[in-house]
């Protein structure tokens, strides 16, 4: 099967019903959300700091894209939440590169840690690879986003305590994975490529920062 030709129609058996759950609730648009507050707490001398850090990080990357989304949904401009149609990706894409890249001007110029300073801009060339790629071909945007969630945690913690004792984060990752396999959304191409640069991206950055 092309990758052009990927596309699912609407499934009513349980397992289906299932993976659709899946896709939505853990979107790394919101799995992000918690995500970024325990990397904040972590980095962040005070609680206080820490969620005005992860306020400014989750406004530019989930909250306005969201919003965005949300408007485009209503006047027809795309189809779903997932923008499942390749052809619909550049105009959001264009948006939330734009979104990010103020929010990290701001993070940067408010004197955010480093480390929050060097996640948003792993999320913003996330956007711009995949951006590039969408051009000739569909990328799988969950794979990517939820191995970049993972990869980031586990960068900021360093420490394979917080690996094993949230091994059900990876799990999610797994299951957000097979999910858009099963409803075809996705060849299995796509989603390893996400995949794979959802988790080296975030390592190639942090080491830039001089983090790792």
């Amino acid at each position: 099967m092309g990758a052009q030709a990927v596309g699912a129609q609407k499934g009513s058996g349980l397992a289906w019903k299932a993976a659709d759950l899946i896709s939505r609730v853990f979107n790394p648009l919101y799995v992000a959300v918690p995500a970024v507050l325990a990397a904040s707490i972590k980095v962040s001398p005070t609680l206080a700091q820490a969620f005005f850090w992860w306020a400014i990080y989750i406004t530019f990357s989930t909250i306005i894209p969201v919003i965005d989304l949300t408007i485009r949904l209503r006047l027809g401009k795309i189809s779903d939440y997932h923008i499942t149609n390749k052809e619909e990706r550049a105009a959001p894409m264009l948006m939330a590169i734009a979104y990010l890249t103020v929010g990290v001007i701001l993070a940067a110029a408010l004197g955010a840690p480093r480390t929050i300073v060097a996640m948003m801009v792993t999320g913003l060339l996330l956007i711009v690879v995949s951006f590039v790629v969408t051009l000739w071909w569909k990328i799988s945007l969950h794979a990517m986003g939820i191995f970049e969630i993972y990869a980031l945690l586990v960068l900021v913690f360093q420490s394979w305590t917080f690996v094993f004792y949230n091994a059900y984060l990876l799990v999610i990752a797994i299951a957000v994975c097979w999910s858009r396999l099963y409803m075809k959304k996705h060849t299995p191409a796509q989603i390893a490529v996400g995949a794979l640069v959802g988790s080296l991206l975030p390592v190639v950055v942090f080491r830039a920062f001089g983090l790792l």
